[in-house]
């Protein structure tokens, strides 16, 4: 255990449990404070206020019988629902320490479902629950650096800190297959109107050829995720064919356009417009500019929200089509700070029942 500098007075959760880990291994009670940044007497404290008697099973082997004993040890769960107990009795200096149902559903919609701190009070808010207490972000936010919840910690939150840029050799751009993103209408990137999408492939880990077929529809962020086997044009045109036989009379209105890269995989432009169902075209394909991510920059949001649950090193070949869908499925649930704090799945089921 490395010693660290205290920032603030209070013991967090996780410091209660690295001072339970100590006591288990029988590390000094002074190394333990110096671990923690913190005055030994601290930890005595402590260590007093999160004192149990626990129930310990052990076989008689003299008389082939089970026998019990109690003993003495220390909970960081019982210590700090004390600590909480006590703020209350202070005169409640945290807003939220009366209200366990809200603290409840925090912890659930951060801890066990990903959600961003934004958007579970955007939840609330726009869902109007009825919570008794009220708490704005930077409060949430200092709740859960002091370690107010039980379950929640900052490691629980995503996207911490700046990720440095990786340095890129540039090569000689080429022309699009197809028609370039330049000729697009205008009001596609207003998101004016409901059917547009964007498109890319989420790559597994290196050497394997299996990834992800992504599409993201720039009005209302739903999401389509389609496990693939490789990425060749094959591959790509045999999935949009799917996907237009499943969403059938409706297909052309739904997917109204789709904007790409120059991958090679996206190279068959002819392929991925013809329609399988009739004669002509199911949709009109853009393309972007070269190394111009941005200009399909809903897809790209939505692929990081991917790797929160498929990180880089994945590989696809041994993720199962029902663990995808529950990806998708999440995504497509998720409160959204630019939809006003409601979900991609309720917005486009809104957009399909007005076509």
């Amino acid at each position: 255990m490395e010693t660290k500098q205290r920032h603030f007075n209070h013991l967090s959760f996780t410091d209660r449990m690295t001072i339970e880990a100590g006591l288990r291994v029988k590390m000094p009670i002074k190394k333990i404070a110096e671990t923690l940044g913190v005055h030994i007497s601290t930890i005595y404290r402590e260590v007093k206020r999160g004192v149990c008697t626990k129930k310990e099973s052990w076989h008689d082997r003299y008389n082939y019988e089970t026998r019990y004993r109690y003993k003495k040890v220390y909970s960081p769960d019982i210590a700090h629902q004390k600590y909480r107990d006590h703020l209350k009795a202070k005169g409640a200096p945290l807003k939220i320490g009366n209200d366990y149902a809200l603290a409840n559903y925090i912890e659930k919609r951060i801890a066990d479902d990903g959600l961003t701190v934004r958007a579970v009070l955007g939840e609330i808010k726009r869902k109007q629950m009825p919570f008794s207490t009220s708490i704005s972000v930077n409060t949430l936010y200092s709740y859960i650096e002091k370690g107010v919840f039980l379950r929640l910690s900052l490691k629980n939150l995503p996207f911490q800190g700046k990720r440095k840029k990786a340095e890129r050799n540039e090569r000689p751009a080429k022309a699009p297959r197809g028609l370039s993103i330049e000729k697009r209408p205008a009001d596609i990137a207003e998101r004016k109107s409901f059917g547009h999408w964007e498109m890319d492939c989420v790559c597994s880990i290196k050497d394997t050829k299996n990834a992800l077929l992504v599409l993201t529809e720039r009005v209302t962020r739903r999401e389509i995720i389609i496990p693939i086997p490789d990425k060749t044009t094959e591959t790509i045109v045999r999935k949009l064919d799917i996907l237009e036989r499943k969403f059938g009379s409706r297909f052309d209105k739904v997917f109204k356009t789709i904007t790409v890269d120059n991958g090679s995989e996206f190279a068959d432009c002819k392929g991925m417009e013809k329609s399988c169902r009739k004669k002509g075209n199911r949709t009109q394909f853009y393309y972007c500019h070269p190394y111009s991510a941005y200009e399909r920059g809903t897809n790209e949001r939505m692929n990081r929200e991917i790797r929160r649950k498929f990180p880089k090193g994945t590989d696809f070949s041994k993720v199962s089509p029902k663990k995808v869908k529950e990806v998708e499925t999440w995504l497509n649930n998720y409160p959204r700070e630019v939809l006003g704090y409601d979900t991609p799945e309720n917005l486009f089921n809104y957009y399909l029942s007005c076509l």
